[in-house]
């Protein structure tokens, strides 16, 4: 009979950081096995992406806890974006078994973009899907975080109509696919379009707000005014609301 394999918890913490998109770097490892073997009941190590948009530099600080029985677990990680403005822009993302944003999930957060996740609706008191982004315009909680501007599914954001709406060209079905994907996760995705006969080779973001792809050229300067679908009601279009970070899950 086969023995169970003992559990391994650095490999398993390295597998996580590689999941979320923390790297698998030399450096990295070795901060985490230091902070592993420290006596330290909490440890942070740091690490950066260059996952940005161009000016734009992220650093992370990761945040983990010991267990008394001897458990490493990853609680939080704060993200930290410096925009050619040399402004500021951070957040404080939880980790937890299920749902968790990926770093560069956070950096698409932070960069202003929107991502879609499955959402816990207050008033529905169900799991739904609905495209979260930062509402820059109010101010932080008190932990430092930014509250969400939630579109919900009845808000009427669905992609693949957008998508088919904007004209995009795909040399292969597949990469239709992997481009929306692509667009939910809140990413600057590489694109063709047709445009006054032409075939233009660019760059889209997906607004949910608005119900339309953002189309740039490959300098990311925006070429096209896309207009939203039509057939929304008035009150979906409104339906918005700002809650705290602990309601989202992924």
């Amino acid at each position: 009979m086969e023995t169970k394999k003992e559990f391994d918890q650095v490999e398993y913490l390295k597998n996580q950081l590689k999941y979320l998109g923390f790297g698998e770097g030399e450096k990295l490892y070795k901060d985490l096995e230091k902070g592993i073997n420290s006596k330290n009941q909490q440890f942070e190590i740091k690490t950066t992406s260059d996952k940005v948009l161009s000016g734009n530099k992220a650093d992370f600080t990761l945040k983990f806890n010991k267990t008394d029985s001897g458990g490493v677990f990853l609680n939080s990680y704060h993200a930290r974006l410096m925009n050619e403005k040399n402004e500021e822009i951070s957040h404080n993302f939880p980790v937890n078994r299920e749902n968790t944003f990926t770093a560069k999930e956070a950096i698409n957060l932070l960069e202003g973009r929107s991502v879609k996740i499955e959402f816990h609706n207050p008033k529905s008191d169900q799991q739904e899907t609905a495209f979260v982004q930062f509402n820059f315009d109010e101010p932080k909680t008190e932990k430092g975080n930014y509250l969400f501007q939630n579109f919900y599914k009845n808000y009427g954001v669905e992609t693949d109509k957008i998508v088919e709406k904007s004209n995009l060209i795909f040399d292969k079905p597949e990469y239709k696919e992997n481009t929306i994907k692509s667009l939910e996760k809140g990413s600057v995705v590489k694109v063709k379009f047709n445009m006054n006969d032409q075939v233009i080779e660019g760059k889209a973001i997906l607004d949910p707000q608005n119900r339309n792809l953002k189309l740039y050229d490959s300098d990311m300067n925006r070429i096209n005014t896309n207009k939203p679908l039509e057939g929304i009601n008035h009150e979906d279009k409104h339906e918005k609301a700002n809650v705290r970070e602990q309601s989202i899950k992924r």
